[in-house]
């Protein structure tokens, strides 16, 4: 009998100090002083005070005080990454130093056009408009190469960002020194750009089968006797045109 009482006491105990440990570190985590924000950082962008704008203005910007363990650390995320001009993001915690880091990248743009509501718009290298927004973003306005069409529409656009998208590795040199790219009634894509400093047109006729005319584009540049060629006409992938 002795031994089931104390048994049962143990028991009892066992679970009143489980459940203190658990109530304290409860208490520690998400109202204790202890463990509470000592400060916010933001890194990798140019414009930290248009991102806390962003979370203040959707009621998540975390502030030196907030407790560490309660900071709505996917929400930020997700907000950020709903921004355009940002291409990725990150938020941790250093339970250490109390410290809550924003990593943010900002998206790097190859061109520049201007939309059919009048507003300029930006390409990254994978194609994905955006609007520039950052100072670093705004500041390299002048230096970006333009693209132009002959209606503006977001299916030209488009067309554009599926052929940025759509080009393969081994032929993304070409947009390193890209000079402009142009659309043309027809709906064809023009692309100017440079090879070891000589200009090179690409004509890529619409943006379908991006693919098989990359293929075709990068057998025709191993060429030697295409070692000075200057333009290239794809519009039929399978009858291309080199001049």
């Amino acid at each position: 009998m002795r031994f089931g009482i104390s048994k049962r006491l143990k028991r009892l105990l066992t679970s009143i100090l489980v459940i203190s440990a658990i109530s304290a570190s409860a208490f520690l985590l998400g109202w204790s002083s202890l463990l509470s924000v000592a400060q916010v950082s933001v890194s990798g962008s140019s414009a930290a005070n248009l991102v806390l704008n962003e979370l203040s203005r959707n009621g998540i910007e975390p502030k030196a005080g907030d407790q560490l363990a309660r900071v709505d650390v996917r929400s930020i995320k997700r907000t950020l990454n709903q921004l355009d001009w940002i291409s990725s993001s990150d938020v941790s915690r250093n339970w250490f130093d109390k410290k809550l880091s924003i990593i943010v990248k900002e998206r790097v743009a190859i061109a520049k056009t201007i939309s059919v509501q009048n507003t300029s718009v930006n390409f990254d290298s994978k194609g994905f408009i955006f609007t520039p927004t950052s100072p670093n973003q705004l500041m390299a306005q002048g230096k970006l190469p333009s693209i132009t069409s002959q209606s503006q529409s977001i299916q030209d656009l488009t067309a554009i960002a599926t052929l940025l998208e759509q080009i393969p590795t081994d032929l993304r040199y070409l947009l390193a020194d890209l000079q402009s790219i142009a659309i043309t009634k027809s709906s064809f894509i023009l692309m100017d750009t440079r090879i070891n400093a000589s200009a090179l047109r690409i004509n890529w006729g619409g943006a379908t089968d991006i693919g098989q005319k990359s293929k075709v584009l990068a057998a025709l540049l191993e060429l030697p006797e295409n070692k000075s060629i200057k333009q290239v006409d794809l519009s039929q992938a399978d009858s291309p045109i080199v001049s």
